[in-house]
């Protein structure tokens, strides 16, 4: 689990942000940013650059988390 202001690079921020809650800045290998929330028992399938003879180091993602998501509490009654 990410926490909150936590900073992690993923070559594919789907398979990172797997099983993941929360709001995310995602960062791509080119620098465009992608706000991204992920909710319980939703995912993402897949997010990847289409390059070809780049090399693996360039195509890395940064991925931070920038917020909690919040759920109302369940009630008896």
């Amino acid at each position: 689990m990410i926490n909150l202001n936590e900073t992690l690079i993923a070559y594919d921020p789907a398979e990172a942000l797997h099983d993941e809650v929360g709001k995310f800045e995602v960062t791509s290998p080119s620098g465009e940013k992608f706000s991204v929330t992920c909710r319980p028992g939703e995912s993402i399938t897949n997010i990847r650059l289409e390059t070809t003879g780049q090399n693996p180091l360039v195509q890395q993602w940064r991925i931070r988390k920038v917020g909690e998501l919040n759920y109302p509490q369940k009630t008896d009654g």
